[in-house]
């Protein structure tokens, strides 16, 4: 393999990375520095709040079910990019309406777009790997890719502190929710613009053949431990600033908070990639996963900025380092052709635990301990989810990985 065309790949799974930019930290993350003053302007209790993530968790989980079939009928590059198109769009719109109903609507919207989204360019990231010349390092250099490509979420998260604590600033309550929905619609659009040439430099993930489905069997204990993450750590994600308001933390504070946040997510995903690509099997996940939890447990320690600031740096920096390890994973398990389906299997896992997690940590938050009962909650779930994790194999199923 020549230097000339890993920097090519290395640049192209940057541009790609504009799609967990746009479905992880745009049509997800951004909906919890967006939820106090939302919450105070249309008087949601915790329990209304989680459910307009409880639907977005249900429409990533109809995204994740149909991604590969989308991928298959528009073709693998251009559903990826209209789902985009379709994330900024609902996005901006929910700057339009108060009417909960409507706000629903648009947040399963979101979430089906950001699903097919994320597995697509999962897919094209993991054809972008599959390219390079197979030798004793490819392994590291497949985890690298990936890292790239889910520490977009990362850069998005970076993106929405600096753009939305600056729009609830300015703007008096019952506008600033209002235009920072309008300002992620903008971004969405700029993400797509930025994705747009790397998709088209992008190898097409080769087609699955007849009887070449994903083997349930085979992800299972991966499986599992997804759905565990996406139980667990949705509950910090949703309700984390709530916490930092509910202590008196001001605007700025939040804003630093979701930056260091954000920032750790990026350099996580190289970070963490050394280790991805040396540990076969669930041990990876199993690691970041117990790291993750020790990030999500510390607010609940003491009331200390210096403890928030920890959180967002451990959590920060491991739970999407985590979702390209368990990607990497089942690419190093499945036959190239299998991958587009087998990372739609485990992401619909996900996403199951998603839709689950939000309906759990809300209602314990509505108990007399508040949003500290929720995260409790979400720390013992991660923690479950580490030991599972640990039962999936190294099995190669092909050469090169």
């Amino acid at each position: 393999m020549t230097e000339p065309r890993t920097s090519r790949a290395v640049w192209t799974a940057l541009g790609l990375a504009a799609g967990p930019v746009s479905a992880f930290a745009f049509a997800r993350f951004a909906y919890a520095v967006l939820l106090p003053p939302m919450q105070a302007d249309l008087d949601w209790s915790y329990a209304t709040a989680a459910l307009l993530n409880t639907t977005n968790a249900a429409g990533y989980l109809v995204g994740a079910i149909l991604a590969a079939r989308v991928g298959r009928v528009l073709g693998v590059r251009r559903a990826f990019l209209t789902s985009m198109l379709v994330t900024a769009a609902a996005l901006g719109a929910s700057a339009l309406t108060t009417l909960l109903p409507v706000l629903l609507v648009l947040r399963l919207a979101a979430g089906v777009s950001g699903a097919v989204t994320f597995i697509l360019g999962a897919a094209l990231t993991a054809a972008l790997a599959s390219q390079l010349v197979a030798g004793p390092r490819t392994a590291h250099r497949s985890a690298l890719l990936m890292g790239i490509y889910v520490s977009g979420g990362g850069m998005g998260v970076v993106v929405t502190g600096l753009l939305l604590p600056a729009a609830l600033a300015w703007f008096p309550p019952e506008s600033g929710w209002r235009i920072g929905w309008a300002a992620l619609g903008i971004a969405g659009v700029a993400a797509w613009l930025i994705a747009v040439p790397a998709a088209r430099r992008t190898p097409v993930p080769p087609p699955r053949g007849a009887g070449s489905r994903a083997p349930v069997r085979t992800l299972l204990p991966l499986l599992a431990g997804y759905t565990l993450f996406g139980a667990g750590y949705i509950a910090y994600m949703t309700f984390i600033v709530a916490l930092l308001r509910g202590r008196g933390a001001g605007d700025g504070e939040v804003a630093v908070f979701w930056i260091v946040l954000g920032l750790a997510a990026m350099v996580g995903g190289f970070a963490w990639s050394p280790v991805i690509g040396a540990l076969s099997g669930g041990r990876a996940p199993a690691l970041l996963m117990v790291v993750v939890a020790l990030g999500a447990g510390l607010p609940l320690l003491a009331d200390h900025p210096a403890l928030a600031l920890g959180s967002a740096v451990l959590f920060g920096g491991t739970f999407l380092a985590l979702v390209g390890a368990v990607t990497h994973a089942a690419q190093r398990v499945l036959d190239p052709s299998q991958v587009t389906d087998g990372i739609g299997t485990l992401t619909t896992g996900f996403a199951v635990g998603q839709s689950i997690g939000p309906v759990l940590s809300g209602v314990a938050s509505d108990s007399a301990d508040g949003v500290q009962a929720g995260l409790a909650l979400s720390v013992l779930i991660l923690l479950v989810g580490a030991a599972v994790f640990l039962g999936q194999r190294p099995q190669m199923a092909h050469a090169g990985s």
